[in-house]
């Protein structure tokens, strides 16, 4: 596995995609501050999401809402690059070098939740270090949102990994990416109406959202975060993970690469 993480992580560092994303990542929190900073104010919409941005606060629960933005970021990273192994017809490199389509997909996901990590982080500590107000935002609650929304990004990573590695054609791959990150919210609202027909079917999809990284990312910006809902967060971003994992390997294994 050491080998394909190795061959991964060099492909990954040479992509010019991903230089251009870090450097949107991080061009995007400065300039919002700037504006914050000369007291102008500015809204964006995302799919009719209006989201105002007053104060430092605003641009940090921002990072934490993947779909309004970060989240994007990180489909089309981690989409176009699974995507080209398929492109490249280039899997049977990997396969050469370890003989497992266990390592893998798993050396695939690892990244994804690394990277999409990595890039709610980098926009986390640019809006940090240019707010000026370092020592007023580092609160208790404020690391405790950054733990929860960690886990929330690497649960997401691991699920772009899993449609990216089961649809092989890479233009699709990036739309179902988008689609899924981009509509998060239309599918929740959809799939709450539809349930409505029966009080145990609406219980158990209020459950579901609830534990979904959707419905854990709206809670981590909404509410303020107690030990038990951190928990909650930890764990169920866990049990993401390890499902999404365990699904990508069962239909990976029977793909002809």
């Amino acid at each position: 596995m050491a080998n394909v993480w190795k061959s991964d992580l060099y492909r990954f560092g040479k992509s010019k995609l991903f230089y251009g994303i870090a450097a949107f990542t991080g061009i995007i929190p400065f300039l919002l501050i700037m504006l914050i900073h000369q007291d102008i104010r500015l809204g964006v919409s995302v799919l009719g999401d209006l989201t105002a941005f007053r104060k430092i606060d605003d641009i940090i629960r921002i990072g934490v809402e993947y779909h309004k933005g970060l989240g994007i970021l990180a489909a089309v990273l981690i989409s176009v690059f699974i995507g080209q192994e398929y492109q490249w017809k280039t899997w049977q490199h990997k396969w050469i070098i370890s003989k497992s389509r266990k390592c893998i997909y798993l050396s695939k996901a690892i990244l994804s939740s690394v990277v999409s990590v990595a890039i709610f982080f980098f926009f986390e500590i640019i809006a940090l270090l240019g707010s000026g107000q370092i020592w007023d935002l580092l609160t208790s609650e404020y690391v405790a949102m950054m733990i929860c929304s960690s886990f929330l990004y690497a649960a997401l990573g691991s699920v772009i990994c899993l449609l990216s590695m089961l649809i092989k054609n890479s233009t699709a791959s990036v739309i179902a990416c988008l689609c899924y990150v981009l509509f998060s919210e239309t599918l929740v609202s959809v799939i709450t109406n539809v349930s409505n027909f029966s009080d145990t079917a609406a219980r158990l999809v209020e459950w579901g959202i609830q534990h979904s990284i959707y419905g854990m990312s709206s809670l981590v910006c909404s509410a303020s975060i107690s030990t038990d809902l951190g928990v909650t967060i930890v764990v169920s971003s866990i049990a993401i993970m390890f499902l999404s994992t365990v699904i990508g390997l069962f239909f990976f294994r029977k793909y002809e690469l």
